[in-house]
This record gives C-alpha cells, sequence and structure tokens, in this order.
C-alpha cells in the first residue's frame, strides 16, 4: 500500500511539476513578446524624433533614411512622416501628420529668447508662444516703399503725431523718434531708424489687403530696443502684427499679436486680444513668399501602426 501511494503521489507530483513548467515557459515566451514589443516601440519612438529633428535641421528629404531594421519615410507633400519597423511579419510604427509653424501662428514669437520676468501673456492655447525659433521672416523693406501711401523723413530726436500719418502704408525714417496720440485704422507703420518708442495715446490697427493681413507695425533697424509702455490714462492698443528685427519689451497695452522679434522680455501680466483678432494670425504681406522659408514642423496628429 505504501508503494502504491507513493508512487501515485510521484505521479501528482511530476504531472504538477510539468504544469508548472509549461506554464512558467508559456508566461516567459509572452513575457518576451511583450520585451520586445516595448523594445521595437522604443526604437520606432527613437527613430521617429531623430527623424523630425533632421525634417527641421537638415530639410524634407532627409527625413527619409533607414537606421537598423528601422525605417523612416517622409512625404513633403501630405506632410506625413510614417516609421516602420518589420519584425517575422509584424509591423511596429508610427503615423505622424506634420503640420508647418510660423512666426504668425504665434502670439509672441522670437528668434532667440524670451524673459518672462515671472509674467505670462494670456495667449490663446492655438497661439502659444515660441522662443528659440531659430530666425527671423525677412522684411522686403522695398515692397513697403513701392507701396507706400506716405515717406517720411523726420529729424533725429523728432515726435511721430496723428497728423503725420495715413491710412495705408507709412514708412518712417529716423532715429530717436516718439510715436505720440496717434489714432489710425488701417494703417501700417514701418519704421526703419533706431530708438523708436511709442508714448502716451497710440491706437492703430492694421489693413488688410483683399483678405491678406499686413503688419501694424515694423522695426527694421536691428538694434532696436521698443519698449511697449503706455502713460498714465493712456491708451496703448495694437491692432496687428508687430515685426521687430531687434528686441520688444511688452510692458502694458493691448495686443492682438503676433509679435514677432529677435528677442523680447515680458515685463507684466498681459491679456492678449488673440481671441478676438484671429484674421491677423495668417502670413503677412511684406516679408516675402510664406514658401520661400523652410518652416519647422511639428507634430499635429499621430497614430500607431500594428
Amino acid at each position: 500500500m505504501y508503494i502504491v501511494a507513493i508512487m501515485i503521489t510521484a505521479v501528482i507530483f511530476s504531472a504538477t511539476g510539468l504544469g508548472v513548467l509549461n506554464l512558467a515557459a508559456t508566461v516567459n515566451m509572452d513575457t518576451q513578446t511583450a520585451v520586445h514589443s516595448v523594445q521595437d516601440r522604443l526604437e520606432v519612438e527613437s527613430l521617429a524624433n531623430v527623424a523630425l529633428w533632421r525634417v527641421n535641421v537638415g530639410g524634407d528629404s532627409l527625413g527619409t533614411f533607414s537606421s537598423g531594421g528601422v525605417t523612416a519615410n517622409y512625404d513633403s507633400t501630405s506632410k506625413i512622416l510614417t516609421i516602420i519597423k518589420s519584425t517575422d511579419d509584424q509591423n511596429t510604427g508610427l503615423k505622424l501628420n506634420l503640420e508647418e509653424d510660423s512666426h504668425f501662428k504665434r502670439a509672441l514669437a522670437t528668434e532667440t529668447y524670451i524673459d518672462f520676468n515671472s509674467s505670462i501673456l494670456g495667449e490663446e492655447p492655438g497661439h502659444q508662444l515660441r522662443p528659440y525659433i531659430g530666425f527671423l521672416p525677412q522684411v522686403d523693406l522695398q515692397y513697403f516703399i513701392d507701396n507706400a501711401d506716405n515717406e517720411l523723413w523726420f529729424p533725429n530726436g523728432d515726435h511721430v503725431h496723428d497728423e503725420d500719418i495715413v491710412a495705408g502704408i507709412n514708412v518712417i525714417h529716423g532715429h530717436y523718434l516718439d510715436i505720440h496720440n496717434v489714432h489710425q485704422e488701417n494703417a501700417t507703420l514701418v519704421f526703419t531708424g533706431y530708438d523708436i518708442q511709442p508714448k502716451d495715446d497710440v491706437w492703430i490697427t492694421a489693413p488688410l489687403e483683399n483678405g491678406v493681413p499686413l503688419p501694424a507695425l515694423v522695426f527694421t533697424h536691428p538694434y532696436n530696443d521698443v519698449h511697449f509702455d503706455q502713460g498714465w490714462n493712456d491708451v496703448l492698443h495694437i491692432e496687428g502684427a508687430i515685426f521687430a528685427t531687434g528686441h520688444v519689451r511688452l510692458h502694458e497695452g493691448e495686443f492682438s499679436g503676433p509679435v514677432i522679434a529677435k528677442h523680447a522680455r515680458i515685463c507684466r501680466a498681459i491679456d492678449m486680444l488673440d481671441d478676438q483678432f484671429p484674421q491677423y494670425y495668417e502670413w503677412n504681406l511684406g516679408f516675402g513668399n510664406y514658401d520661400d522659408y523652410d518652416w519647422p514642423k511639428q507634430i499635429a496628429q499621430w497614430e500607431t501602426i500594428d
């Protein structure tokens, strides 16, 4: 009887052991599959980052390449970046829909830095600030001169008043100029000199030409440091883009944006009016053709490929 019992017990233990071993083997295989799946996904995501960097730094054609067993392909027409890794008839990948990002899509965009001074702009989520975009659009000064409705030369240290400005494009030459008590609708002011400052009441609305916006203010001198700071009981209100090849400081005032500069400082918290004036968040006239630039790309939407 004991021998039979021992034999039965041995058989039970042996069967149980085999079951455990089989379960362990199955779990191990599933674990290895999961690990490989995670590794494949990491490789795909890593190559996606590299591909996006190559497209932005070196040009669209560099978005198509292979590394190891992962392939990237960028279609510059549809702006779709596809990353695929194929293993044993299994595909792991990403499909990224890219969109071009330009300065005129942002409430504030700078070639280099934005100094926040512990302050914020109350911009809409779709117009989030963009520092370090790396370059500025090129001002086509000849375009503004050729299409100017008014071109003025001021002595250094003079003042620009409302009676000096007309509707349309105003090209203004001179250094150390203050802008006083100007209230103009459908006006673009282009300043070529150094040290131009808006003071007291300034209300400017930029024009639209066949639905395409012109900027409100353009400061072409690279060493300009423009400080937007309204006086006591004064109004500083700019509808339309502000463009400066130098420095811009936003202290007080009402701005529709976009504000574009080499670098900028937000001196105090400002509630942008960008939600009220979406018409200015398009490519502006006076900066060449939109297609002349290789715009940085960013991810608009993405989906996995399994």
